[in-house]
């Protein structure tokens, strides 16, 4: 059964949608608060942006930083994870600076990261990281220790994208500080607000989440939060801000007349979870997509190849049958093919070079909505 009534969104009742994780879905009513706050800056605004904004973005800051364990004094809105990253990433890479990230990481903040590389004449290294199948929480650790030289800025995933490969980023970051203290830490933890509590590790400096995923936000809102001292004095925006020489995080806060909607009614998507206790929510999530990927693996014959430490709470990875391996196009090609002939919303990735779907659990899900995955194989061309 579903943990929440599927009437609560706005989703097409004649598909089945298994791809919260990459496009979530939003509750009607928190878009009927995003709505209210559009008609309020519509109403007048010159006295919403001018009188009204600044003390709802502190409230709305305080209210979600909360939820996540902070202080609203150490975070700041960002449309989104990678915005995010790289801000905080920019902030602090100066000419001659040492970067370093996984290959495994989320391929936009990569080519990012290549790009901020170039402009400010630093050096970006990629470092090699073992396909889902052998990654363990030891090799984990070992592989960023091994590899991270004199590395200035380390950027790597909490939670990785294609795979669903939780990473044990306390260990890495404590691992990290024993034999380079002074990097500083950026944490692309797109998927784990809403997914994973606690949501932020000791250790690092800069952690950036979305909330339009598993907290069930509208898009875009995500935040970036300062963990540590330097990266509040250090953080700024891409974007230049009227407070920007107010810091961190005021900076972030008025760049032009922008549609803060999103953010503001994100407080609202963290009331509409509360609903459900967090233990019941993750329960649900756990044993759907746990269920589903057990169901696929054993029609399609093949093994899980995500270690049971390394698993994300509402994602899986569960590799096509015959390891086959599609580039981007096939990958496209049958997320459609699904679409059409099984009525499903996917995601297919490429972990390690091996192509599997990503299932995604939310509280909208039930086993049986997975059942028609049983025969993806055969759309593949």
């Amino acid at each position: 059964m579903t943990l929440a009534s599927p009437t609560e969104w706005s989703l097409d009742p004649s598909v089945r949608y298994l791809n919260h994780g990459s496009f979530g879905a939003v509750p009607r009513e928190v878009a009927r608060v995003q709505q209210a706050i559009r008609a309020e800056m519509d109403h007048n605004p010159n006295l919403f942006f001018r009188s009204r904004l600044p003390s709802m973005l502190v409230e709305a800051r305080a209210t979600c930083a909360a939820a996540l364990g902070a202080s609203g004094d150490d975070l700041a809105f960002v449309p989104n994870a990678s915005q995010g990253v790289l801000a905080a990433a920019a902030s602090v890479v100066r000419h001659g600076t040492k970067i370093a990230t996984m290959t495994s990481n989320y391929g936009g903040v990569v080519l990012g990261l290549r790009s901020l590389a170039r402009r400010a004449d630093a050096t970006l290294r990629e470092l090699s990281a073992l396909p889902p199948a052998q990654a363990t929480p030891l090799t984990c650790v070992a592989e960023i220790v091994n590899q991270l030289g004199d590395t200035d800025v380390l950027v790597i995933d909490q939670i990785v994208a294609t795979s669903a490969q939780l990473n044990p980023i306390a260990e890495i970051a404590a691992a990290v500080r024993a034999v380079r203290p002074e990097c500083f830490i950026v944490v692309d933890a797109a998927h784990v607000a809403g997914q994973v509590v606690p949501a932020i590790p000791p250790g690092i400096d800069a952690w950036v989440s979305n909330f339009h995923k598993w907290v069930a936000a509208p898009s875009p809102s995500a935040a970036l939060v300062a963990c540590s001292a330097r990266a509040r004095a250090a953080l700024e925006p891409l974007a230049g801000s009227w407070n920007a020489e107010r810091g961190f995080p005021l900076s972030f806060d008025t760049q032009g007349t922008a549609d803060l909607s999103s953010y503001l009614a994100t407080p609202a998507a963290f009331e509409f979870l509360s609903r459900w206790p967090w233990a019941e929510r993750d329960a649900h999530c756990r044993r759907v997509v746990g269920l589903a990927a057990e169901m696929l693996a054993e029609a399609w014959g093949v093994a899980l190849p995500t270690h049971p430490e390394l698993r994300a709470p509402n994602l899986r990875i569960v590799p096509l049958p015959g390891a086959r391996h599609l580039d981007t196009a096939a990958e496209d090609a049958l997320i459609t093919a699904a679409r059409h002939h099984l009525r499903a919303e996917i995601a297919i990735t490429s972990p390690g070079g091996v192509t599997g779907v990503r299932l995604s659990a939310f509280l909208y899900n039930e086993v049986t909505d997975y059942e028609c995955l049983i025969g993806l194989p055969a759309l593949v061309h």
